[in-house]
């Protein structure tokens, strides 16, 4: 209707709505169905193939829009499109084809006879899949099938299902021969001259998937697909990519802790660059997952192997004459260098040896505390000048100060009062292997350790025949330094009627007494006052465990000669090359942009001897 030349304004509107209604796309499908039943049945044939046989029965809800696609997944994607057949109700369906909405399976469209909603119809499908039937591996003689059925998308699927899955074995075997794997039987018969198994939720989830397995005698096969123990382990991988990932990562930090123990921390960017290879090669293929696991700990054994084998060897090269005689003079901490002893003990020994001179006092004996004697306190800036007050100290005292205990004594005077185990003395350590390195230029090396390892022997041995205790005590106050360089030096130190002390801790503790009581609560033992009794095997018992704890004051890496990476070859030099080379391609070259793609994926939840199952399928 037209009035005053104006179109009404209801018909404008409705011109509109109409317009946009037309320009708009079509309204997307709901689904909503339910499955009262879903039943599979699995025939085996002769040539290891089996022939599937679905009839899946759907209610459709009365507001959805019609199931005109049903997605049905397969076992494997060794299917062919040619050899399936279904219907709806009767009714052939011919056009099948190969999903696009789940990874392995296909898509079947029931084009006219597609189920309303409001109605009921059952759709039924079957095809031959070959390579179903392997050998069990557990079982001489048998064979193995395993299944899951097709399930479908929860967010389409209401309500239970009745869900029946059986298996037709060939004839001449006998159903008590049949075994189940992992999930017993619900059914068990002679049906029609061959046995039947199967397995049984009246109250199921068509959105599940139901794992099955049977072994049956090989009786009437011509064929069984072979299968080896790492065929096994590959498909179960391939089918579990959770723990595919989590050995990948496992041999990927594996491999990384024994690069950079190999190269002594050096040669990141080569590690980028095989890394990425080895992460390539591990997602591409489960088999290099299995060759990288047992690789990884081959490799990470070999390199801790060789380096537990060079743990001590601290000492770095020495120029040397052979035959140029023995480097006589040396102290017990140098020899004990020399000879490689652990360093936490050669600390020890120094500490020990300024005790023994008066230069330290021990305060606390656990934990290891000790303090500079205030006439060894030196507060100059300048080091000479530091030495040269000590040394004038101990000149008056009677006692000689050798350069490397400078070092430490500027390390104790620095930190007074600290526990020894925090504080570093890697750089004294460092001066003092130094030291013993300069002073042996010249001189045969294993001949000089042979000679400073005689004088420890013969200081153990000399002790071990003394049996008078004021005697032996008279010994151990001149050897005690070397006969600590000997792994058995507690045999010297402690006896069942006698505990040796040295002499800057004998004013507190008798040596012919057991250790008195630890000091009371409240404040240390200031002045040299210890209280050994909390370790029971005394002055000795305490050496050894003290030492222990001296392990962390030393940093191993500082201690390495110059160029040393602290593995076996040093990728420095490599990680400056590759660096050059990325900053030159950086500044030639602009950003880039990518794009990405998703897709939907199909997990087998199988395990066994063999492998066969179904993936999710749907009505849309």
């Amino acid at each position: 209707m037209i009035r005053n030349g104006r179109t009404p304004l209801f018909l404008c509107f409705a011109l509109l709505l109409a317009l946009l209604v037309a320009a708009s796309p079509i309204e997307a499908q709901t689904y909503s169905f339910s499955v009262p039943q879903l039943y599979m049945q699995v025939f085996v044939n002769p040539d290891a193939s089996a022939r599937i046989v679905y009839d899946i029965t759907f209610q459709n809800a009365s507001f959805a829009s019609p199931i005109d696609i049903v997605d049905i997944g397969t076992p494997h994607r060794g299917y062919t499109l040619s050899n399936f057949r279904a219907a709806v109700d009767g009714q052939a369906i011919t056009d099948i084809r190969t999903s696009e909405y789940i990874d392995v399976g296909v898509e079947i469209h029931l084009g006219d006879h597609a189920i309303r909603p409001g109605q009921r119809g059952t759709l039924h499908v079957e095809f031959t899949m070959p390579d179903m039937v392997y050998k069990d591996v557990t079982r001489d003689g048998y064979a193995s099938l395993q299944m899951t059925s097709t399930w479908f998308d929860p967010s389409l699927v209401t309500g239970s299902s009745d869900i029946w899955i059986v298996f037709h074995m060939l004839p001449g075997i006998s159903p008590d021969d049949v075994l189940f794997q992992d999930v017993a039987f619900t059914d068990k018969a002679l049906f029609e001259e061959h046995a039947i198994v199967g397995w049984r939720w009246p109250a199921g989830q068509a959105t599940l998937a139901y794992p099955v397995g049977a072994s049956f005698p090989t009786t009437g096969l011509t064929r069984v697909v072979e299968q080896s123990l790492f065929d096994l382990v590959f498909k179960w991988l391939a089918d579990h990519p959770e723990v595919m990932v989590a050995l990948g990562l496992g041999a990927f930090i594996l491999m990384g802790i024994a690069f950079f123990r190999f190269s002594g921390g050096t040669g990141f960017s080569v590690f980028a660059l095989l890394g990425c290879g080895l992460v390539w090669l591990m997602i591409s293929s489960p088999t290099a997952v299995l060759l990288a696991c047992p690789g990884a700990l081959i490799l990470f054994g070999f390199v801790e192997f060789r380096l537990a084998g060079r743990k001590d060897k601290y000492l770095p090269a020495i120029t040397q004459v052979e035959g140029g005689g023995i480097k006589r003079g040396l102290t017990a901490p140098e020899a004990a260098v020399l000879l490689e002893l652990p360093l936490n003990k050669v600390l020890l020994l120094v500490l020990f040896g300024l005790l023994d001179k008066g230069a330290l006092a021990l305060i606390e004996d656990d934990p290891l505390r000790v303090k500079v004697q205030r006439p060894y306190v030196a507060m100059q800036d300048d080091r000479k000048e530091r030495n040269e007050q000590r040394r004038k100290v101990a000149q008056q005292q009677g006692v000689a100060l050798r350069v490397y205990e400078h070092h430490f004594l500027d390390v104790l005077q620095e930190k007074e009062g600290e526990p020894v185990h925090k504080l570093d003395f890697s750089a004294p350590m460092k001066t003092l292997i130094r030291s013993v390195v300069d002073r042996m230029k010249g001189f045969d090396l294993s001949d000089t350790q042979d000679y400073y390892r005689k004088i420890i022997a013969r200081a153990m041995t000399q002790a071990k025949t003394i049996g008078n205790v004021p005697e032996l005590e008279a010994h151990l106050d001149k050897t005690w330094p070397w006969i600590f360089l000997d792994n058995e030096y507690d045999r010297s130190f402690r006896r069942r009627d006698y505990h040796y002390y040295p002499t800057w801790v004998r004013p507190y503790v008798h040596p012919h007494q057991a250790a008195p009581s630890a000091p009371a609560a409240g404040g240390p033992a200031y002045g040299g006052k210890t209280s050994f009794s909390q370790v029971a095997a005394g002055f000795a018992g305490w050496t050894e465990n003290t030492a222990g704890k001296l392990a962390s004051a030393i940093s191993p890496t500082s201690l390495q000669a110059k160029g040393a990476s602290g593995g076996f070859i040093n990728l420095s030099g490599a990680d400056k090359v590759t660096g050059d080379v990325f900053k030159a391609l950086a500044s030639s070259s602009g950003g880039s942009g990518g794009s990405s793609s998703g897709g939907s994926s199909c997990a087998c939840a199988c395990a066994g001897c063999a492998c066969a199952c179904a993936c999710a399928g749907g009505g849309r």
